[in-house]
């Protein structure tokens, strides 16, 4: 397999974890090089000093533009991915972008037929994907653990100060939406979304996401910024079987026979994991019919961004919404 020379753009809170896992992985992996980093801030530049980085600029064209760089992993600002993606695979390089891709569905399938067009990669930052706890999940779902399925319970909850030109359901909901296609393997058919403001007179800092399935499962989404401490918890309740997962600490406990047991999960490093099967599907973007399998899709996160839409337009027109994924 060939190197791949990776670009990231933008080094702040969530990039220089990115950062920091691409040079580690880079040490273990002969196959994978952090070639440049670009962030318009000089104190996130400095950070990166000490990674010996071969190349730190402040101009993203010049990180897209290099030959040197094979690839492009964006953790910039929401409002700046989809220009950003766009001139990347423009430029003939493969895009792995944060959540939530877009902020609007348009432009996230125009991404999604442009990579398509280019033959490129295009990856989305749906983290969760690659969590043990969360895979041994979909594998009991799948082998009828909990029978049949009743509803799923996911809480995204934290306390912090509202983000400014942000809402809830953009910058929460998109890992609640795509774990629930990951285990469900399905996408909603109705949405019903309730959200408010309580600090501030616009952008909903808390909200209620009621999901409906065609096979009459239910999912319950709960996103705030208000409540003390950090949950991000899926609950799965079945005619059989009940189990939570914590999916900060990969805990996950199940009930069945009348009876509470914990399950062992490995833990693993999901951004490892995530960064790694991004290069695996790199090396092999030319495979026949491109059989290799891309775990966070550039259609699956346009497929999030649309269902976001749908979210906040039930909320401000107080109605259910129907599901109409392309």
């Amino acid at each position: 397999m060939r190197k791949i020379n990776i670009g990231v753009i933008g080094a702040g809170y969530w990039g220089k974890k990115i950062v920091d896992e691409y040079v580690r992985l880079g040490k273990q992996n002969l196959h994978i090089n952090l070639q440049t980093v670009c962030d318009i801030r000089e104190e996130n530049l400095k950070f990166c000093e000490s990674y010996a980085v071969p190349s730190l600029t402040k101009y993203h064209k010049e990180a897209i533009s290099s030959p040197e760089v094979d690839a492009i992993n964006i953790c910039t600002p929401n409002e700046t991915h989809f220009d950003l993606c766009r001139e990347a695979l423009m430029a003939g390089k493969h895009v792995l972008v944060e959540k939530p891709m877009t902020l609007g569905s348009a432009e996230a399938y125009e991404l999604v037929e442009l990579a398509q067009k280019q033959n490129l990669v295009l990856s989305v930052g749906h983290i969760f994907r690659f969590n043990n706890a969360l895979k041994i999940t979909r594998t009991l779902i799948k082998k009828g653990f909990f029978g049949d399925l009743f509803y799923l319970n996911l809480r995204w909850t934290t306390l912090i100060t509202p983000i400014e030109g942000r809402e809830i359901i953009s910058d929460l909901a998109p890992h609640p939406f795509d774990i629930l296609h990951f285990l469900l393997e399905k996408w909603p058919e109705k949405i019903t979304c309730k959200a408010k403001a309580y600090r501030r007179k616009k952008l909903e800092e808390m909200a209620y996401i009621l999901a409906e399935f065609a096979d009459n499962t239910m999912a319950h989404i709960e996103l705030n910024w208000l409540s003390p401490g950090k949950t991000r918890e899926v609950c799965v309740v079945g005619s059989n079987g009940f189990a939570k997962i914590d999916c900060l600490s990969q805990k996950m406990e199940v009930f069945e026979k009348n009876d509470f047991r914990d399950v062992y999960v490995k833990r693993n490093n999901t951004i490892e994991e995530e960064l790694e099967h991004f290069v695996y599907c790199i090396q092999n973007n030319n495979v026949v019919n491109n059989s290799y399998i891309n775990e966070s899709s550039g259609l699956l996160g346009a497929h999030v961004v649309k269902l976001l839409e749908i979210a906040r337009k039930s909320a401000e027109e107080e109605r259910t919404e129907g599901v109409d994924l392309k």
